[in-house]
């Protein structure tokens, strides 16, 4: 038996602060009976709309998210295996940060002891600095003659924005946190990076962070646990080594994650 879909109070107070806000259509019923609406736009329109949907985000509590059709065609199959119920209550008590160092250490453990003492080498500042990282923006294309490409911007239910995971309740497979991970994950590149999700398809994620790490050891600190959460590992910022990523990372407002 399906789940109605509720439709979420926020949608008025959007409709009385925001007065050119087009028509929401609906786009999604969640596992847990959640509504997503939203409305078409293109990738140069996208991150305004993100801003202004995500000031509104507090006496809303709807969570904007820019989205492709992929990333629809892969939330109609979930794949996790715990309930909403389940993922909810493990994602306050999971500990993000704990979880990342829990990875780290296992694959410390998986690698070569070659390999493990070239990253212990890096972590500890004995990297080469390339003198151009790569840093890329945001994941929002144009087509071969430089025009926009259409995506939708999403509203999603959330009491906090680190619980989208949960509500989406989508993950699980390969590489990819399950729901309760992904939320405690999240949680954690909130508090410590001000990092914020905006950019959502169905195999890549894009932060915006507002506190990015400012010297190089916070920097290759990031870039660790960077590898554990995503499986993408180096190839978004052409890099080679652990400290390649870290200098893409050092004071860059976005960060973008991707999972074979």
């Amino acid at each position: 038996m399906t789940t109605p879909a509720r439709p979420h109070p926020g949608l008025g107070v959007l409709a009385a602060e925001i007065a050119d806000l087009p028509p929401l259509e609906p786009l999604l019923v969640t596992p847990s009976g959640a509504q997503i609406t939203g409305f078409p736009a293109d990738s140069d329109t996208g991150p305004d709309w993100w801003r202004r949907l995500r000031d509104a985000y507090p006496r809303s509590g709807l969570w904007p998210l820019l989205m492709d059709d992929d990333a629809f065609e892969c939330l109609e199959d979930p794949y996790t295996y715990a309930t909403v119920e389940e993922s909810l209550a493990q994602a306050y008590t999971l500990d993000g940060a704990a979880l990342l160092a829990e990875f780290g250490d296992r694959s410390l453990r998986d690698y070569s002891p070659e390999y493990a003492a070239e990253i212990r080498a890096e972590l500890a500042s004995d990297g080469r600095w390339p003198e151009q990282p790569e840093q890329p923006g945001l994941g929002l294309r144009h087509d071969g003659n430089g025009r926009p490409l259409a995506i939708t911007v999403a509203l999603v239910p959330a009491a906090e924005p680190w619980l989208v995971p949960v509500t989406l309740h989508y993950g699980g497979w390969n590489g990819y946190p399950d729901p309760a991970e992904h939320a405690a994950i999240m949680r954690h590149w909130l508090d410590r990076y001000g990092a914020e999700p905006m950019i959502w398809t169905g195999t890549a994620l894009d932060y915006t962070v507002t506190r990015p790490p400012l010297t190089r050891p916070e920097a290759l600190a990031l870039a660790w646990k960077y590898r554990q959460y995503n499986d993408g590992e180096y190839d978004l910022y052409r890099a080679e080594t652990l400290t390649d990523l870290a200098a893409g990372l050092l004071n860059a407002p976005v960060w973008r994650m991707w999972w074979d």
